[in-house]
């Protein structure tokens, strides 16, 4: 076994062999298991995953690994994200929201989660036979399409429905919309000075004119609502590598939220797609995503498909400038953070952004 939990790491459930067994044998019904540390996965930034491995007295009694998504070993990580309430909403995608939606996703076995976030720990179905996407290394045809399918399943299961459980997910757009135009301005000259080798001439100028409207695109309103994921993306993929694994399955759902489903595809293909194969294209992804929608049972006229698609554009912006100095930083993120802003803001661009920004009210003073 190699690179078992850091001595320095704040305590955490999810890492704790004895408290696992307890789990299990209460989910499975059946005398506790074995439970070893086998290895952390995955590229997470905000938090980690780690593989266990489960022996049982009798082999049929349930899993013989799992994956436990547990929070950043760095202090100031788990603090951040805690405070931003990330693993709070993850946590209650898995224990109510995910039975509402039809999007594949690993079976949760158990989840646990402090009041104040600091600590938890959800407990997953282990995709061995599954491999993680790149988002660097970017995706083919055929495994955009299985996402943009994936996304319908997610987002047509409760479109324009006021859904009670949604309340542990969904924010004041207002409220939001306040609360990330003042953390960007904070972070901005950071992020420009961290990640400028990287980013194209127009990114800063973009930004210089974007980022004082950020209240103003949240309140600009969409069309439609349904869930978000809100960071959907390759490295949140796994491609199934075997028959029996899923086609697809979508992991992170710290970022979860409510809204216009169609950002998770704005933000899947601006982000995804080099700049010159998005724009030639995204018609017809948008389309092939309407159909998904369309076979769910949900309508979305081209028009304003495309309206709210538009208004999605920036929300790879703020995502990767706030992660940008939120994740633990490495050469990798700042590189995947980079590109993010290169390409979401040609997008931007692209589709007049700011000029379907509604402007703010007149007041009345």
């Amino acid at each position: 076994m190699t690179g078992g939990p850091a001595d320095g790491d704040a305590p955490c459930r999810g890492l704790d062999p004895a408290w696992l067994a307890q789990q299990l044998a209460e989910g499975f019904d059946s005398a506790r298991p074995a439970v070893a540390f086998d290895r952390f996965i995955g590229t997470g930034q905000m938090s980690r995953n780690a593989r266990f491995t489960v022996v049982w007295d009798e082999p049929t009694a349930g899993p013989e690994s799992i994956v436990v998504k547990v929070p950043s070993g760095n202090p100031s990580t788990r603090a951040v994200s805690a405070d931003s309430g990330i693993y709070q909403r993850e946590c209650a995608f898995y224990s109510t929201v995910r039975e509402l939606v039809d999007i594949r996703v690993p079976k949760p076995l158990a989840v646990s989660c402090d009041d104040d976030g600091l600590d938890f720990a959800i407990l997953l179905e282990d995709l061995r036979r599954s491999t993680q996407g790149d988002h660097l290394e970017g995706l083919d045809d055929g495994q955009i399409d299985l996402a943009i399918g994936q996304a319908a399943a997610l987002h047509a299961p409760l479109w324009d429905v006021d859904h009670p459980a949604l309340s542990a997910i969904g924010s004041d757009a207002e409220d939001r919309g306040r609360r990330v135009q003042a953390l960007v301005e904070m972070i901005l000259p950071v992020c420009l000075e961290r990640l400028r080798t990287g980013l194209d001439d127009d990114v800063p100028r973009f930004l210089d004119a974007f980022v004082p409207r950020i209240a103003d695109w949240v309140a600009t309103p969409r069309t439609t609502a349904s869930v978000v994921h809100g960071d959907f993306r390759a490295d949140n993929f796994l491609f199934g590598d075997h028959p029996e694994a899923p086609p697809l399955a979508v992991v992170d759902w710290q970022t979860v939220t409510t809204g216009a489903g169609v950002t998770d595809i704005s933000y899947l293909l601006g982000g995804t797609l080099e700049v010159d194969r998005r724009r030639a294209e995204e018609t017809a992804r948008l389309d092939q995503y309407r159909a998904e929608l369309a076979a769910r049972g949900a309508d979305y006229p081209a028009h304003a498909c495309f309206d709210d698609y538009a208004l999605g554009t920036p929300h790879g912006i703020t995502t990767a400038l706030v992660a940008t100095v939120m994740a633990d930083e490495t050469e990798r993120g700042d590189a995947l953070f980079a590109l993010m802003l290169n390409r979401h803001t040609h997008h931007a661009i692209d589709v007049d952004l700011l000029d379907r920004i509604a402007p703010p009210p007149l007041s009345n003073s």
